[in-house]
């Protein structure tokens, strides 16, 4: 019988540290619940912010592009104005050209064909200097390009009917 008593001793015991490690568990389920509500609540937060911010970057975008197409205006406007006036310093003329070096002139020449396409829909706008790219507006926004074969995978894109 004394055998019996402490089995049953022995057993209580064990279902009460099991029952504490379960409580524990429980605690820290809900813990980590609430955690994950919390989390859950702030990613919907942060998508609100984001999908505010998108069309205010979608505004300066386009009033940066707007801002570029002025300058290449001005700039190009002061270049014909300056080679009328004829600009001098300490008595020297200082004389402005494009950049014709062979290496502009061939990357340049590597666009010709890709060049034609947006020309043809309005949207060539000219190269970048230093380092030379192609510049094209579409929907507002001034794109860049290295290569010619960037410039005609994005023609292919806004020319495909969606």
């Amino acid at each position: 019988m004394a055998q019996g008593a402490e089995v049953l001793s022995d057993q209580k015991c064990l279902r009460a540290d099991f029952g504490v490690k379960l409580d524990n568990m429980t605690r820290r389920l809900t813990d980590m619940a609430k955690s994950m509500a919390a989390l859950e609540s702030k990613m919907a937060e942060v998508k609100g912010d984001v999908a505010a911010n998108t069309a205010r970057i979608d505004e300066a975008e386009r009033r940066v592009g707007d801002a570029e197409d002025v300058l290449e205006a001005f700039q190009e406007k002061e270049y014909r104005e300056t080679r009328r006036q004829g600009i001098t310093h300490e008595e020297a003329k200082i004389t402005f050209v494009q950049d014709l070096s062979a290496e502009t002139v061939r990357v340049r020449r590597s666009f010709n064909a890709v060049t034609k396409l947006f020309v043809g829909i309005n949207a060539f706008r000219g190269f970048q200097h230093n380092p030379c790219k192609l510049r094209v507006l579409h929907n507002g926004k001034m794109h860049l390009f290295s290569t010619p074969r960037e410039a005609e995978e994005f023609y292919r894109s806004i020319s495909q009917p969606e």
